[in-house]
This record gives C-alpha cells, sequence and structure tokens, in this order.
C-alpha cells in the first residue's frame, strides 16, 4: 500500500519501508537532483543478513546506504545515477528474508515493484525540472544574452 509517502509493507513479516525524502531539485550549484531516500525496517536478528545483501547490491547499484544492523534499521540513498533495477532486486531479496514460513504470508513482490516504478517515474520528472529549472537560470543570468 502506498500512502502519502509512506510505503509500508507489513503482515506477519515486520517489514517496513518508508520513503522518507523524494527526489529534489537542488539548488543550481549543483548538477545533480537531490537524491531519495528509503528506510527500512526489518527484524533486529536479520539485520546483519540485510546489511550484507544491501552491501553487494549497493556497489553494483551505484547508491549508498547507511546501516543500523543492530536495530534492523537501513537508510538508502537513491541518486540520479542509482540503478533502480538493482535497488528492487536488494528489497525483495530482504522482503524474502523477512518471510513467515509458519503463516505462509510474505511480502508482495508486486509492491516493490510498484514502489520501484514509482521512484523511476519521479526521478524522470526531478531531473526534467532540474533542466527546466537550470535554463531559465541560465536565461535570466544572460548566458544566452547577445545569441539572437
Amino acid at each position: 500500500m502506498l500512502c502519502n509517502n509512506d510505503f509500508c509493507m507489513r503482515g506477519t513479516c515486520e517489514m517496513q519501508l518508508t520513503v522518507i525524502a523524494g527526489f529534489g531539485v537542488g539548488d543550481i550549484d549543483t548538477y545533480e537532483i537531490a537524491p531519495a531516500v528509503l528506510e527500512i525496517v526489518v527484524d533486529p536478528k536479520k539485520g546483519r543478513a540485510v546489511n550484507d545483501l544491501l552491501l553487494d547490491h549497493s556497489i553494483r547499484g551505484n547508491f549508498r546506504y547507511t546501516p543500523e544492523p543492530i536495530l534492523g534499521r537501513f537508510r538508502i540513498a537513491v541518486g540520479q545515477y542509482s540503478d533502480l533495477d538493482r535497488i528492487g532486486e536488494g528489497l525483495a531479496e530482504i522482503a524474502a528474508l523477512e518471510y513467515d514460513e509458519a503463516s505462509y504470508n510474505a511480502i508482495d513482490a508486486y509492491a516493490v515493484r510498484d514502489l520501484v516504478r514509482e521512484l523511476r517515474q519521479q526521478r524522470e520528472e526531478a531531473i526534467a525540472r532540474k533542466e527546466t529549472d537550470t535554463i531559465e537560470d541560465e536565461i535570466a543570468t544572460g548566458v544566452y544574452g547577445g545569441e539572437y
């Protein structure tokens, strides 16, 4: 379910995934958009396994994360050039760790894909806004002055 920047996947599994900050345009001095930030909360007993998964995916997926494995809490910074497919794979693997065999409840893989799809769309919109803002700022400062 997706509610106001809050994307929580819950059942008897206790994985929680929240979008803390969406992509932003940033200021004129930065060339890239501001990253989106996700927070994952899992069972602290699985914190080390989640940390290992995120480490592996962050290297290949070009994203940063801040671990607190003892607490079972992780933050992922999804940047302009992060591989959202790799992030989605990592989230799906984390969800699989949280699978509750006793009750046969699993976090919906479609929910992870929906989140990744929404992040991809938001990132594209932020990039377009950044490019538009940059052009408008360059016109306002006279960069495109006497070209006519």
